[in-house]
């Protein structure tokens, strides 16, 4: 009754897009809780699904749209079956893709049309919706992003390389190491990981290290929560407050009540090759 299907990016938007995805759903109604993200785009093909976010607020998804990275813990849900395309934009593709700042639409949801080309969105997401095959969706949404990228100018690369590796390489990211590393003052670090990244550097460190211990439990390295949690954080206490604020539930809950989006996301994305090391965080 669900389906989820898995796509790696062609090699010259693999450092833009974390991978694509196709989601079926054929239940009369579905929800689920997605943990801090990404940004996404979400190319819905049929039906609609409505997102709360951790402010309380909620948005409605229809047709074509961008979410924006997201700090806490998403609720997810749909009446009726619910179809669409989605890709997760990496920091580099946020910038070069998107090009606003990724903080102003952090926890937040907008039609796709208000930032790329109205008469392209269309195009696009009628190409998709009559695809026939996995493989016409795959080709109309690369020519599309790859056009895109045609008519941008990079830049950022260079951050986004030291910051991605600074996210997923230590179990507790270190803000100062960033800093120095950057060769920047800390408050242009923090300009530039809000415009790419939707938060500032602390915040960020918090983020990654809760979703670094939930992707250990998930996929099976780490057998219980004194595994996930290492060295990186004070006590019992502060791991679970941590871990719940930014997947929306106990280290325990998870484990035993693993979202079915998340578990499938866990597993299947180490399946694709190449893959930014980023894309298996979040």
């Amino acid at each position: 009754m669900i389906t989820m299907r898995y796509f790696a990016p062609p090699p010259a938007l693999r450092q833009h897009i974390s991978c694509y995805y196709w989601f079926e759903s054929r239940l009369p109604a579905f929800a689920d809780m997605m943990r801090a993200e990404m940004g996404q785009i979400r190319l819905v093909v049929e039906g609609a699904a409505t997102s709360r976010y951790a402010g309380g607020h909620e948005r409605l998804g229809r047709a074509a749209v961008l979410q924006g990275p997201t700090t806490g813990p998403v609720h997810y849900r749909a009446t009726g079956p619910l179809c669409f395309f989605g890709m997760g934009l990496l920091p580099r593709g946020w910038a070069e893709l998107i090009g606003v700042a990724a903080d102003e639409l952090a926890d937040d949801l907008i039609d796709l049309a208000d930032i790329l080309p109205q008469r392209s969105v269309a195009t696009l997401l009628d190409q998709v919706a009559c695809a026939s095959d996995d493989a016409a969706r795959l080709d109309a949404v690369n020519a599309m992003l790859l056009a895109r990228l045609d008519h941008v100018r990079g830049g950022h690369q260079w951050f986004t390389r030291l910051a991605d590796d600074w996210l997923t390489d230590s179990p507790n990211p270190d803000v100062d190491w960033l800093v120095q590393q950057s060769g920047m003052s800390a408050r242009s670090v923090e300009r530039l990981a809000r415009r790419l990244y939707g938060a500032p550097p602390k915040f960020l460190a918090r983020k990654y290290r809760a979703l670094g211990a939930a992707v250990r439990l998930g996929t099976g390295e780490a057998a219980n929560w004194v595994d996930a949690a290492g060295d990186a954080f004070y006590d019992q206490a502060h791991f679970i407050r941590e871990f719940r604020t930014f997947t929306g539930s106990t280290p325990a809950r998870f484990l035993a009540e693993l979202p079915p989006i998340t578990r499938i996301t866990l597993t299947r994305r180490r399946q694709l090759p190449g893959l930014p090391k980023l894309t298996l965080f979040a």
